[in-house]
């Protein structure tokens, strides 16, 4: 199945809800606050890279939107992409006579893993032309992101710090360090 997630800006405040500027500062040994906006962006950008490898938010979010050509067929699940999804908002898409439909968000279920799946007893649509669109809400609650992703936006966020150019003293390119992903890999969804 082809899907699109659609990249929404972060929400006023959200970087700082996950780490905080003081907690940024700290663990860069900055002191003044002539860098704050480069550290407050440093640590978006490592926030941004940890939820896109691992799809997962690391604070609540809502509005996050899902599209595909249409449902999966027979006993498929439908994997949101991003998780942890905690409600989804609504459901659209156009019928095969190119009509809007409304679809209920209580017509589904959210399962441990996050995946969606019609409710008990139910089917996914099967009158679906194409255009599919779920809104939804995904992310761990304030303060309780996994220590280990944390870790990993710290890690990051030093480097992006200490590199602030695509190249460094040596002459060579800056990479992602290895700990950032051995810290997200346990995290990340093999999909096969």
């Amino acid at each position: 199945m082809i899907f699109e997630l659609l990249h929404a800006p972060f929400p006023e405040g959200y970087g700082d809800a996950i780490l905080s500027l003081e907690a940024c500062k700290e663990h860069l040994r900055a002191d003044g606050d002539d860098e704050d906006f480069l550290i407050e962006a440093l640590r978006d950008a490592a926030i941004d890279f940890v939820e896109g490898y691992c799809s997962l938010k690391l604070g609540p979010a809502s509005g996050i939107e899902w599209s595909a050509a249409s449902f999966p067929r027979g006993s498929e699940v439908l994997t949101l992409s991003m998780g942890p999804v905690t409600a989804i908002t609504s459901v659209a898409w156009l019928n095969r006579s190119g009509l809007p439909v409304q679809g209920s968000p209580a017509d589904y279920r959210i399962t441990a893993r996050g995946d969606v799946l019609p409710k008990i007893g139910g089917r996914w649509p099967g009158d679906v032309g194409g255009d599919l669109r779920i809104v939804f809400s995904a992310g761990y609650p304030d303060g309780k992101a996994p220590p280990s992703l944390l870790a990993a936006v710290r890690l990051f966020l030093g480097h992006l710090y200490k590199n602030r150019e695509a190249v460094t003293d040596r002459g060579t390119e800056a990479e992602v360090p290895f700990g950032v992903r051995q810290l997200c890999a346990p995290f990340r969804r093999v999909l096969i």
